[in-house]
């Protein structure tokens, strides 16, 4: 399975986040790429330069500057997102419904996880990308 995904971009203001996402990345067996960014600028500019999307995005909610929401709104905007390959996640430290719902509105997003990735979320996710594609 973790074969099937051969490029992540985790888009995350946390130091922390990043790196315990990497360390559950290989623990799940996940050998592709991943790109790094620390906020939606950074997420915008590496989205409009890849010569190929990304097949999964892990997205925090609550980053300063502009959060996810507003990341993935300019995102559908330009027609970064949706894209047929991407599967968008939104990751928050928190399960507030509000936040569940708003992202449940953006065409791009394919699910909503509580941080920190676990194995079992990574696989979960991968599964409903696989079952898209």
């Amino acid at each position: 399975m973790p074969s099937a995904i051969r490029h992540i971009l985790v888009v995350d203001d946390e130091d922390d986040s990043h790196f315990i996402t990497r360390l559950i990345l290989k623990k799940a067996g996940f050998d592709g790429a991943i790109s790094s960014c620390t906020g939606a600028d950074q997420a915008l500019e590496l989205l409009r330069s890849f010569p190929e999307p990304p097949d999964l995005m892990f997205v925090d909610i609550n980053m300063p500057v502009a959060n996810g929401f507003a990341l993935l709104t300019q995102c559908e905007l330009e027609g970064l997102l949706p894209n047929g390959r991407t599967s968008v996640i939104m990751c928050s430290s928190s399960n507030r419904p509000m936040d569940m719902d708003l992202a449940q509105t953006f065409r791009s997003v394919s699910s909503y996880i509580e941080k920190a990735l676990t194995v079992e979320s990574y696989e979960r996710v991968v599964s409903d990308h696989l079952r898209r594609a």
